[in-house]
């Protein structure tokens, strides 16, 4: 007895030790709750129905945040950097067509319908512009909001991180990465906890469809947006989904855009050091 419990005190401290020499940028921290775990709202939106949730307050003056999750995902991945902003700022966070608690059509995923239904929540809403801050594919999405010309009225600023221009921008080794693999089996059960009458398989079709084929945008496509400064391209220091020399050339290719990298955290900052994203954003929301 007293060897069995001495050998799994030994494992206990083995595992507790592996944890804590385990780089954060290498883990997938708990998918966090939103704030007040909230019901939302589900809103017609271009043939789908779309949840969506407020946090904070109006401030006088100011444009609301709009919070834009990464593929697969869904709004409560930002939960603890909401939790930070709505302190200072309205924040509004929605969940991708077809991802989290919004339902999806037969019609084909593209960014661009990605973010026509950005806009147009944030019209029903009666919301003239936004501070869009975009994860992974909806990064990408704001950019499809900001190439559109009547998309990008609504776009006060961008905050875009882990985004790219192709499918040639995708890292060919994330899908092989731990934490991408931990990540794919717990947003499978999220799905089927928020959509339990869903169809998973034609939902990730859809998904993989679109990240497999598009974007497919170049240099001359980016010299069209003319935010300057307010756009800022942000990616982790251990980025591990998009090929690290992309935020640079989307940083050229912006005239007068911003460029942040996250120090010590990957694709999944988020949730690895939210402390730190939340920082980032208040810092662009503040410029």
């Amino acid at each position: 007895m007293r060897y069995t419990i001495y050998s799994s005190a030994i494992s206990c401290l083995a595992a507790v030790a592996a944890a804590q020499t385990t780089p954060i940028w290498e883990t997938l921290p708990p998918t966090p709750q939103l704030p007040g775990n909230p019901a939302g709202e589900l809103t017609e939106i271009n043939g789908v129905k779309i949840w969506h949730a407020e946090f904070g307050t109006a401030v006088a003056g100011e444009v609301p945040v709009l919070m834009l999750h990464g593929g697969f995902g869904n709004s409560d991945y930002f939960g603890d950097v909401i939790k930070t902003l709505m302190t200072k700022h309205r924040v509004i966070a929605m969940d991708t067509r077809g991802h989290g608690r919004s339902t999806m059509d037969s019609t084909p995923f593209t960014y661009e319908l990605y973010a026509s239904d950005a806009a147009a929540l944030l019209e029903s809403l009666g919301v003239a512009k936004a501070a869009w801050v975009g994860w992974s594919d909806m990064a990408i999405g704001t950019f499809a909001a900001l190439l559109d010309a009547g998309n990008s009225t609504l776009v006060d600023r961008a905050f875009a991180f882990g985004g790219g221009h192709s499918p040639q921008s995708t890292n060919a080794t994330f899908s092989s990465s731990k934490t991408y693999a931990a990540f794919i089996g717990r947003a499978t059960k999220e799905y089927a906890a928020l959509q339990p009458n869903g169809d998973l398989k034609a939902f990730a079709a859809a998904v993989e469809t679109l990240e497999s084929t598009q974007p497919n945008w170049a240099e001359a496509d980016f010299a069209k947006i003319k935010l300057g400064d307010k756009v800022t391209i942000a990616d982790g220091q251990y980025e591990e989904a998009v090929v690290l020399a992309e935020p640079a050339l989307l940083n050229g290719w912006i005239a007068g855009s911003k460029r942040v990298t996250l120090t010590n955290v990957s694709h999944f900052a988020p949730v690895q050091d939210p402390d730190q994203f939340a920082a980032k954003v208040e810092e662009f929301l503040s410029a």
